[in-house]
């Protein structure tokens, strides 16, 4: 590990295994864990629902419809925040660099760690054995010289798996794979590549840069004559502000429909205030990012009063996202993050007596879910 070295870790089927560790009925089971209404999504689905179609993002009632006899579960994001602190605390026991991208997934920086916990394949299974020794879940681990191939590496491993990919093999694994393992390029990108006589990573190494940029547009194409030759250590560096959190969600489909993009925008709201509670913070300021079908992305931000609770963190997301968004465009990957104020930050002295009720209810349901896991305590708007 004397050159740089990432890992992308990443938990399989969270959501859903979460639900088959506490119950253990649901084990081998197809299970789907979303927003239980007729216009809900499905935010994670087992391995043995996914063997009938079911995805991440898929409308709910799509999802009855592939597997009728799947377990549908609403979402307990109180119970996968803590499951996934407990992770997230074992990933600081091997690396002083972490970048947790979202409640389920996080690059840590393993470089110069080798002294301590042996080459990249070793210390990537006792990373793997001590997350299931202390939690009961399985993760899947990626490594490789930059960021960018360690979370194909990943997907490529799961579920469960572990895949390295050795310094000055990325060109060499970028080239073994099917254009469809191409993270960022999604399906409409790729019709339009195939409407152009390429369908194989191969075929697309043969084309210059400009060529690509004629046939799928500037950035996508500059994005993918960089990604199928592994030069792509720049992608997940955002320079990120010191004092932010956020989370995101990328998707194996597209997304189109605003009912979809809005269910997505709740649960990450929903995700990110239990770190806002949990942690104490406090914030004005709420940023959001979109990035489309053709890897161009956005970015925008609105600072006002005190966020109070997840149902205002939600409307300031969705009102920000859809003032900035591009309805011709597809998307590809949602985040919503927020800004963090000094601990001593005093609540609005406006702050209506409704709003701090609210705020307090959700601190009580995510202690009370720190006490009891069997606790099932979800918003309104998953269930109608």
């Amino acid at each position: 590990m004397g050159s740089a070295v990432f890992f992308h870790v990443d938990l399989d089927a969270f959501f859903a295994s979460v639900e088959q560790l506490d119950n253990p009925s649901y084990r081998g089971q197809p299970v789907i864990v979303g927003g239980l209404g007729k216009r809900g999504v499905v935010s994670t689905a087992s391995y043995e629902a996914r063997k009938f179609g079911v995805h991440s993002a898929m409308p709910m009632m799509r999802a009855h419809a592939l597997c009728p006899h799947g377990i549908f579960l609403q979402t307990r994001m109180q119970r996968y925040y803590e499951k996934s602190k407990e992770i997230m605390a074992i990933f600081h026991t091997f690396s002083p660099v972490i970048q947790q991208l979202s409640i389920d997934e996080a690059f840590l920086d393993m470089s110069g760690m080798e002294k301590i916990f042996g080459n990249a394949e070793a210390a990537a299974r006792l990373l793997k054995n001590t997350v299931f020794e202390k939690t009961g879940l399985h993760v899947s681990v990626g490594a490789a010289s930059n960021k960018y191939i360690a979370k194909i590496a990943s997907g490529k491993s799961k579920p469960n798996g572990l895949l390295v990919v050795p310094h000055g093999e990325e060109a060499l694994f970028m080239r073994s794979l099917p254009l469809n393992d191409v993270w960022g390029i999604g399906s409409k990108t790729r019709n339009r590549l195939a409407e152009a006589g390429l369908t194989t990573i191969a075929e697309v190494l043969n084309q210059q840069e400009a060529v690509l940029q004629l046939i799928i547009g500037n950035a996508a194409g500059s994005f993918l004559y960089k990604a199928v030759r592994g030069d792509m250590a720049h992608v997940f560096n955002e320079e990120r502000k010191s004092h932010s959190i956020s989370t995101e969600r990328t998707f194996e489909t597209d997304l189109h429909e605003k009912n979809e993009i809005s269910d997505i925008i709740f649960q990450l709201s929903a995700e990110l205030m239990c770190r806002i509670l949990d942690e104490q913070i406090k914030s004005r300021t709420v940023h959001i990012k979109i990035r489309y079908a053709d890897f161009s992305t956005i970015s925008a931000q609105q600072t006002g009063a005190l966020i109070n609770d997840s149902t205002d963190l939600y409307e300031r997301a969705q009102r920000l996202f859809f003032a900035r968004f591009d309805t011709a465009l597809p998307v590809r990957l949602i985040g919503v993050g927020v800004d963090t104020e000094a601990a001593d930050s005093q609540l609005e002295l406006f702050t209506s007596e409704k709003s701090a009720k609210k705020r307090k209810l959700e601190e009580a349901v995510l202690d009370m879910a720190k006490k009891d896991a069997s606790i099932k305590i979800v918003q309104a708007r998953l269930l109608t």
